[in-house]
């Protein structure tokens, strides 16, 4: 296999079980997310039960799945809750940006689409220094 085309594959095949793990959590937080904005919520207050929800399952599933753990679990458990505090809030800044963009109008999936790509990368890197420290 070509270098290029290596270093590509192994981009990808590092961040498959994070996906996989995020996935769940990501299920997580669209059937509340949706739920909420449907029947209870605003947008923004939906946002921030569902993805605080998905965050707790997301550390235990990245903790036994993902990383390895190269802290303490408290430490680990506190740098990740800061990391998913700057998703949460990242989360929620595209949500409600996108709720002014005239194309997409009230399409809940795919705003909380883009703001799940988005804040997939930064989860991911921010997560990989909370517990291996790279």
């Amino acid at each position: 296999m070509k270098p290029e085309v290596r270093k590509v594959w192994d981009f990808g095949w590092e961040k498959l079980p994070f996906a996989l793990t995020g996935l769940v959590a990501t299920g997580i937080n669209y059937g509340l997310y949706l739920l909420l904005v449907d029947r209870y919520l605003p947008p923004v207050p939906a946002t921030l039960i569902a993805y605080s929800s998905s965050v707790v399952l997301n550390f235990f599933l990245q903790r036994y799945f993902v990383f390895e753990l190269r802290r303490s679990l408290r430490s680990a458990f506190a740098l990740s809750m800061l990391v998913s505090l700057g998703g949460l809030l990242l989360d929620a800044a595209i949500v409600f940006g996108l709720h002014y963009f005239p194309l997409l109008g009230d399409r809940e999936w795919l705003i909380k689409g883009v703001a799940t790509g988005v804040v997939f990368f930064y989860n991911y890197y921010g997560k990989r220094r909370v517990f291996e420290g790279r």
